[in-house]
């Protein structure tokens, strides 16, 4: 059996995270896990070690700087794929990714399933 590749969600919104972990477990094939506040984070991605971060960087009470710096300076996350996924407009999101070194970015308002092909780029070699 194919191994599949775990995604973690970080997103308070459930409907967002249901509407993602469908799209991504059904025509994906990705394990997804999901985090609803931004309490034990770095716990959570401790534990779960998900290949895809996939994170709100706009969810209360995140402190994204934070979060992105512990991540950046830990080898431990040196191979983890992050996708900013918000509702800002994408002109906003694709500079706060190259401002953080963030690998790629989803707008809350594309189409949903087409998360699967989106993420799967990340590792076509």
């Amino acid at each position: 059996m194919e191994s599949r590749r775990k995604v973690m969600i970080l997103d308070e919104n459930i409907l967002d995270v249901m509407e993602v972990e469908q799209s991504l477990q059904g025509g994906g094939g990705y394990e997804v896990v999901h985090l609803a506040t931004p309490n034990g984070a770095l716990s959570k991605i401790e534990y779960e070690r998900p290949e895809i971060l996939l994170i709100d960087v706009a969810m209360n009470r995140l402190n994204i700087d934070d979060l992105l710096g512990t991540l950046r300076a830990s080898v431990d996350y040196d191979e983890m794929v992050i996708v900013a996924y918000s509702d800002m407009d994408a002109d906003r999101l694709q500079q706060f990714c190259v401002d953080n070194e963030i690998n790629g970015y989803f707008c809350k308002s594309m189409d949903v399933a087409q998360i699967g092909d989106f993420l799967d780029k990340f590792y076509e070699y």
